[in-house]
């Protein structure tokens, strides 16, 4: 049986990165390109990976720039709910969630996507600075003969067609906490599993972590779990499955962290209601807002995460014991009504998972960090001043 980290590595795919404390694989990158990454991603951003559904290449240099190129097929496949049933999904990478993709700040990105379905696809991605031929949006319209139209003449690239290909290809910038998703029929798509995670890493090194997540957070349907078609804005609302990067509680990832470790956590919000993500024992500082840091992070315990949102949050696990990490509008850690379920994971500080004795955190909290991130926002606005001028 696989362990429980590693199976649930596998249904993530993506990377939760090292747990602090141990021999962390990605110090046994031994190339120099893992300088230009932080360490909770080396092993998974800089290890070449070749499926039948998905290529990660080694990033390698062209010219001026370091590429990172990726292949991802799409298929026509079904992923599980939380109670089994399972739900037609087209994925990318055959993969719900899509594969998390990496970057660097002015760095170039090739990803070819191949189309494997009966219905046309896009990448859109969401939060950088594409040129317009490589948004990916459908950019329908009405002509001239009163007609819908998916492209215009001069020369928009068309949606993916079922047996084609296209590769984007474009600088990544800016930095920051992205996603990626298909803008064909985006009602229907993205809540059919169209939807991965995009880091990229800035230039400017921020304030380290001993552990960084990426939680994608979405609503599903169970209506529409075999027939598909779901999208239909009367019915944003009944969503009864909720997810963290494609699973419900209990089979959410267990965090695991050393009192005095330094986390973060990126939410990205690919659904379409908001969420009110939550940890208890501790207070985070909110360092970034759409992949943009805050020139005065927030403290908060309670942060609200949109539609198309992403919040980063940063604390010092210093309360020994197992905390909740949830949304807190309570329809949302259900499933299918049924609590606890849904949108929650544990956090467990330290060796003891349930202390019988203290009085709670122990040493320095996320205080000590406030002046560290806000000095990074200082600096990484200044360097786009610098560049601007």
């Amino acid at each position: 049986m696989l362990q429980r980290r590693t199976w649930l590595g596998l249904a993530l795919g993506l990377t939760l990165g090292p747990w602090p404390g141990e021999s962390a694989h990605a110090a046994a990158v031994p190339d120099a390109l893992a300088a230009l990454v932080p360490p909770p991603y080396q092993a998974q951003a800089l290890t070449p990976e070749e499926t039948p559904h998905f290529t990660r290449r080694k990033p390698y240099r062209e010219g001026d720039h370091l590429v990172w190129e990726y292949r991802l097929v799409v298929t026509e496949t079904t992923h599980p709910l939380a109670d089994s049933t399972p739900y037609k999904v087209y994925a990318y990478g055959n993969r719900v969630p899509a594969p998390q993709l990496y970057a660097r700040d002015g760095d170039r990105v090739r990803i070819r996507l191949v189309n494997e379905t009966t219905v046309p696809h896009t990448i859109h991605s969401h939060g950088l600075y594409t040129p317009q031929r490589m948004d990916g949006a459908t950019h329908v319209h009405l002509g001239p003969d009163g007609e819908m139209h998916q492209h215009d003449p001069a020369g928009a690239p068309l949606p993916v067609a079922p047996g084609e290909e296209f590769t984007y290809d474009y600088i990544a910038r800016p930095s920051g906490s992205h996603f990626y998703h298909c803008h064909v029929s985006a009602n229907e798509h993205m809540a059919r599993g169209m939807i991965g995670t995009f880091v990229v890493f800035p230039k400017l090194p921020e304030p380290p972590a001993d552990f960084d997540s990426v939680l994608l957070l979405q609503e599903w349907n169970s209506k529409y779990a075999k027939q598909g078609k779901p999208g239909d804005p009367r019915e944003v609302g009944d969503a009864d499955f909720f997810t963290f990067n494609g699973l419900s509680f209990p089979n959410t990832p267990l965090m695991q962290v050393k009192q005095g470790a330094r986390v973060r956590i990126r939410f990205v919000n690919a659904g379409a209601q908001p969420h009110f993500m939550h940890l208890h024992g501790h207070t985070f500082l909110v360092t970034h807002k759409d992949g943009f840091p805050l020139r005065e992070p927030m403290l908060m315990d309670t942060v609200a995460v949109g539609p198309a949102e992403r919040v980063d949050i940063f604390f010092i696990a210093n309360n020994p014991g197992d905390w909740p990490l949830h949304c807190h509008s309570p329809p949302h850690t259900t499933n299918a009504g049924v609590y606890p379920g849904g949108m929650m994971a544990h956090l467990i500080v330290g060796p003891d998972r349930y202390p019988k004795s203290g009085e709670g955190p122990l040493g320095p909290g996320i205080e000590a960090a406030t002046d560290a991130w806000r000095d990074y926002a200082r600096r990484y606005y200044a360097s786009l001043a610098k560049a601007a001028r």
